[in-house]
């Protein structure tokens, strides 16, 4: 794929394709003490009840700097300019995680796993996309709203710091990268498939003139929690078809967190950020 210039940061960090960060939204090698039930999203078990869970998580109920917020009334800024070295037809691993309560112990999604580690620079600082996955309703709202889905891509530095690129999904034009991954998606909860991302599948979820990134630092929207995650969310939305998305909610509808305070956070909108995609 030829350098493309997109006005628009989460495209930045919104590369594709997230895999496990250990204990994050990333990926989990388990939680709890043995005798913690599966955390998901129903009464019993949802984000009400999961900093009562297990003490790991206590940041889910008592943590000041959560994840996600409604985005409104955010402060102009201009944000660092971002790189961003894309997958192109490369192979990845696709779990389908409903009900998995053992080593993939990160809610009820499809995650896509990175196998290559395509990597993203935002200023001075150097991220790996280690996997993407799905939300429906989106996490985060807009001045109140929520989109029909969310897309998140996972990155990770070095130094174990993380950043995730939102991207709201809007119902629209039929998406034909998500034709092809969602016709190569795994048969059941618990099972996963390798599949090839298509060549183009950048250029479908990161489409048309960007019209502003939003930023600000947040927390892992699932158990432990963890905060000390910066956020970049794409204001422009990429479509999927009515089709499509319904294809996801039959199995994965509600696995969203509800929106967090601001509290004494800062959220920033830069309407004009410089992203490369490679």
């Amino acid at each position: 794929m030829k350098p493309k210039r997109i006005s628009e940061l989460i495209c930045a960090i919104a590369a594709l394709l997230l895999a496990s960060c250990s204990g994050t939204e990333t990926g989990s090698d388990g939680h709890g003490d043995g005798h913690t039930g599966h955390w998901g999203y129903q009464v019993d078990n949802g984000p009400d009840a999961w900093g009562s869970m297990n003490s790991e998580w206590i940041l889910c109920a008592e943590g000041l700097e959560q994840s996600p917020i409604d985005l409104a009334n955010a402060t102009a800024i201009e944000l660092p300019v971002a790189e961003i070295d894309t997958p192109s037809g490369q192979e990845v691993e696709v779990l389908n995680q409903e009900g998995v309560i053992s080593a993939l112990d990160n809610g009820h999604t499809i995650q896509v796993n990175s196998k290559v580690g395509e990597t993203m620079t935002v200023g001075d600082k150097n991220y790996s996309l280690v996997q993407f996955h799905f939300h429906a309703p989106s996490e985060h709202t807009v001045n109140g709203k929520h989109f029909p889905m969310e897309m998140h891509f996972v990155y990770q530095g070095e130094d174990g710091a993380l950043a995730v690129v939102g991207v709201f999904v809007a119902d629209g034009a039929r998406n034909s990268s998500i034709a092809a991954l969602w016709a190569q998606l795994p048969e059941g909860p618990g099972t996963e498939a390798t599949v090839r991302v298509p060549a183009e599948f950048a250029d479908q979820i990161f489409t048309g003139d960007a019209s502003g990134v939003y930023h600000y630092n947040g927390s892992l929207t699932t158990p432990p929690c963890s905060e000390g995650v910066k956020w970049y969310i794409r204001k422009t939305p990429t479509q999927f078809s009515n089709e499509q998305i319904a294809a996801f909610t039959a199995t994965y509808d509600h696995n969203n967190r509800p929106v967090q305070a601001l509290n004494k956070r800062t959220l920033y909108v830069d309407q004009n950020p410089t992203v490369t995609i490679y």
